[in-house]
């Protein structure tokens, strides 16, 4: 019984692949940099138009872990490119945080930015600059606590894509 449920959803599933072209995702990219509420960062990322990626602060005392989700803008003449231009989402908790024992932070923060591309044989190296702002939200915060703003949150980074 439970078989021919299934079979129709994989069907279904198979059809959809199989009509639906679907562009490749095939660049992947390692970053380090600083930033506002990102820190002293390392990120990874996949995709080519819509990416997806991990960063993690390495230098504040936050510790924080983000997800991040990019959209690169396609090139005005070449609509299939994605451009240097992109917006992008996040999400950053206090997973590893030292010392935020019963003091959870977690930041939002879309952001506009640019890729730069150093010049070179291969054009892979260069640089992400982003601006946007940022929600915090907070849990149990210590008392004096600064926690109702609404700050800039920027970042810039040097990458290298596969």
């Amino acid at each position: 019984m439970a078989r021919s449920r299934y079979s129709g959803a994989f069907a279904a599933l198979f059809l959809l692949f199989s009509i639906c072209p679907a562009g490749a995702q095939n660049r992947f990219e390692v970053s380090a940099g600083a930033g506002l509420f990102d820190g002293g960062f390392i990120k990874a990322r996949y995709g080519n138009r819509i990416e997806v990626g991990l960063s993690q602060d390495l230098v504040s005392q936050l510790h924080t872990t983000g997800l991040e989700v990019y959209f690169r803008i396609p090139r005005k003449y070449e609509p299939a490119l994605p451009g240097p231009f992109y917006i992008m989402c996040g999400v950053s908790t206090t997973l590893f945080g030292k010392g935020y024992d019963t003091f959870e932070q977690t930041f939002i923060y879309p952001r506009i930015g640019r890729s730069f591309l150093f010049r070179g044989k291969t054009g892979r190296a260069g640089l992400n600059a982003d601006i946007g702002f940022a929600v915090h939200r907070h849990t149990n915060p210590p008392e004096g606590y600064l926690t109702e703003v609404i700050p800039i949150s920027c970042s810039a980074g040097f990458f290298y894509r596969f």
